[in-house]
């Protein structure tokens, strides 16, 4: 049973996890917090040391619910192939599960704290590194159950595809296309069924 200290703040966490996302650290203001929590300045930091100490909490938070759904695709039964395909399938409608949580959180956080808060730049710049490993681990598995064939390493081959995700996954949210989600995943649907199935 959670007290009424730790249900308070996860409700902050939860409620302002989006706005920190969609604004950016330096875009979100205090006014932006109190008015989406209806709690006071002296409330949010009653519970949180500052304002970094809450933005970081709050891509934690988006972060593990990415998270969790990745590691949801990558452990589906079946080969190394299927589930390499779930992972894929995920990102043909990214851009609807993110939409939750103000867009992707390792695209939005990466690039909006690289010059302005660089624990909130190390904490995406960990969970991609997070996600290229779980891919990994896959592309290993699958090696070594002799389902695939790699040209290069697991982790080398995994930071690739995830490199063209996050592309299409940036360019799907500069231009408000999905095409490019729907065709990346196409064409790295395509690579791996010719490429490195066996």
């Amino acid at each position: 049973m959670s007290t009424k200290a730790e249900r308070t703040t996860a409700y902050i966490i939860e409620t302002v996890a989006p706005i920190f996302n969609k604004h950016g650290y330096v875009g979100t203001s205090m006014s932006d917090l109190t008015e989406a929590t209806g709690l006071t300045k002296g409330a949010l930091y009653g519970n949180f040391e500052n304002k970094e100490a809450l933005a970081l909490k709050a891509f934690e938070y988006n972060s593990r619910l990415l998270l969790t759904e990745i590691d949801n695709r990558l452990n589906v039964p079946g080969t190394a192939l299927e589930k390499l395909f779930s992972f894929t399938g995920f990102h043909k409608h990214y851009d609807d599960f993110t939409a939750e949580i103000g867009g992707c959180p390792i695209l939005n956080v990466g690039v909006d704290a690289q010059h302005n808060n660089s624990l909130l730049a190390a904490a995406a710049k960990e969970t991609a590194k997070t996600i290229e490993g779980k891919i990994a681990l896959t592309l290993e598995d699958g090696v070594k159950n002799n389902e695939l064939r790699l040209p290069v390493t697991p982790l080398q081959f995994a930071k690739q595809l995830y490199t063209m995700l996050q592309g299409a996954i940036a360019m799907a949210t500069i231009t408000g296309d999905r095409k490019y989600l729907l065709n990346t995943v196409a064409y790295l649907d395509q690579l791996i069924t010719k490429e490195i199935k066996k």
